[in-house]
């Protein structure tokens, strides 16, 4: 009977190890693997180039939008427990996102706005400074690697409400840096607005009935910095990055890369979907910009804007609306935005070669991995060790049944271990060494001859095959030898124990990159 706890045990341990192997190649593929192998396939849009070893690389920009990483004010109807895990795994989620990104080593990195969710909002000073170390952690650069921030809605407020924080925008200054600036970049300029800023104080001349030309600008404001921008009269190639996406009446096509509808124009408490007509029209005019990355919207779109030109034909300006980097800004899949610069030395003699280009990056569908993946295979892992388990049955019932029908041998408790009794030992007995071990072919036979006060006696034990492991099962001179069986797990608890043995290595797996995420 012992072959048959060996090879029940054996087939466990064997069903254990395949699960084993399975979920330990799934965690290290679904936690790490596609999101390199998404990064790996994007590459730097420089074909449309002429790349060579000696001219200067194009530069390489990473577009990054709408990271807006959550706080316990993101969702207001929520459980604070349910809102801490929500948390932590679209935390966990970013930081896999900016590690992949991360691979394609750019010479610059920009976020488009609305870096935090709730920075808008009232709160002391201690509790942002700890938001925006929490957003430094997540988004660790490299020092060396320049970064620019224009502020977005959730980061500086738009519109009047009482729940925004009179300090917001002091408190952008102060963490992220300037609200409108430009740069000039492998002979490009790179223009970054405030667009919630314009937004506002485009109510505000609104609300007087002025025009742009009669407007006084505030003071510092994106009027006030457009109109010193196009008195300056650059030359290069203008990128605007604006955290609103440009006015388009009909809203239109957004590309194949949408994951559905289109962006309309729509206000409402602290948002707009889009810039107004009028703004949009003085951006177009004064910058004539050739490329516009915004954000705002978390998914992908590709418009073409129409720019009145005073030579005859109009100009466009193409702007791309970049995904959002995050799990929770409803987009099945973040993504980011790879932005290559030629300097003049990659453009040719023809002025109509592309100065520019940009790639979309698609990352992994981070709730389809949890929904589509881990949790069938979790339900089948743990269905496959309930049938066996319980097609196994309580270990002495299986072994009594497989015994009875395939052996074709009485009960073990019956006729299994059937010795002769003997009396105990005084300390004066004598006994004699073995006389003999015979076997046949279906058992072996030991028997030991002791003299107890001047009479003979034997201890035999006569056994089926209780060949292998006999002496850690003690299956056989159970009452001679006063050796207990060792305690047979019922199907329940040995079912409990495989699925501990299969999870413990997957789940430090997950441990330990989480850990190494949120430490690197």
């Amino acid at each position: 009977m012992t072959y048959l706890y060996v090879a029940i045990a054996l087939r466990s341990r064997l069903l254990v190890n395949v699960l084993r192997l399975f979920w330990i190649l799934i965690a290290l593929w679904y936690e790490l693997g596609t999101f390199i192998s998404g990064s790996r396939r994007c590459n730097w849009p420089d074909a449309v180039f002429t790349v060579s070893s000696n001219k200067p690389h194009p530069y390489h920009i990473l577009v990054a939008a709408d990271p807006q990483i959550l706080d316990h004010r993101s969702y207001p109807g929520r459980a604070p427990f349910l809102t801490y895990i929500s948390q932590l795994v679209v935390d966990l989620n970013l930081r896999k996102n900016w590690r992949a990104a991360l691979l394609k080593r750019p010479d610059a990195v920009v976020f488009l706005g609305d870096m935090m969710d709730g920075g808008r909002f009232s709160m002391s000073d201690d509790e942002y400074d700890s938001y925006y170390r929490r957003f430094k952690s997540i988004f660790r650069l490299d020092s060396r690697i320049p970064q620019y921030f224009i502020p977005g809605n959730h980061d500086t407020g738009l519109g009047a409400s009482g729940a925004f924080s009179p300090h917001a925008r002091s408190r952008y200054l102060s963490h992220f840096g300037e609200l409108n600036y430009d740069l000039t970049v492998a002979n490009h300029s790179l223009v970054f607005l405030d667009a919630p800023g314009f937004v506002d104080e485009d109510y505000q001349r609104l609300a007087v009935g002025k025009g742009y030309n009669s407007w006084d600008p505030i003071p510092g404001g994106p009027i006030e910095y457009l109109t010193s921008f196009a008195e300056e009269k650059t030359t290069d190639p203008v990128i605007l990055f604006s955290h609103i996406p440009l006015y388009r009446p009909d809203g239109g096509p957004c590309g194949p890369l949408r994951e559905k509808g289109t962006i309309r124009p729509g206000v409402g408490i602290g948002y707009q979907n889009t810039l107004g007509k009028e703004a949009t029209k003085r951006l177009l005019e004064t910058l004539r910009p050739k490329l516009i990355l915004s954000g705002d919207d978390h998914d992908y779109c590709e418009y073409i804007h129409t720019v009145p030109s005073s030579h005859g034909l109009p100009d466009e300006a193409r702007e791309i609306t970049v995904k959002s980097l995050s799990m929770a800004m409803n987009v099945r899949r973040p993504g980011f935005q790879l932005l290559s610069l030629a300097p003049d030395a990659l453009r040719g003699d023809n002025p109509g070669n592309p100065t520019s280009a940009d790639m979309a990056c698609l990352l992994p569908d981070q709730l389809a991995i949890y929904l589509n993946v881990y949790i069938p295979f979790l339900v089948l892992s743990l269905l496959t060790l309930f049938i066996y388990h319980l097609i196994r049955g309580p270990f002495p019932r299986a072994r009594k049944l497989l015994r009875s029908e395939d052996l074709g041998k009485p009960d073990i408790e019956d006729e299994e271990c059937k010795v002769h009794p003997y009396e105990h030992t005084p300390r004066d007995a004598s006994y004699s060494l073995p006389l003999s071990i015979s076997a046949s072919t279906n058992q072996f036979h030991w028997s030991w001859t002791f003299v107890l006060a001047g009479k003979r006696g034997r201890f035999a034990i006569n056994q089926q095959p209780c060949i292998a492991l006999a002496r850690s099962l003690s299956c056989c001179g159970r009452k001679e030898s006063h050796r207990k069986r060792p305690r047979r797990l019922g199907w329940l608890n040995g079912f409990v124990r495989d699925v501990r043995d299969v999870a413990v290595f997957p789940l430090a797996i997950f441990i330990l990159i989480t850990w190494w995420l949120f430490t690197w």
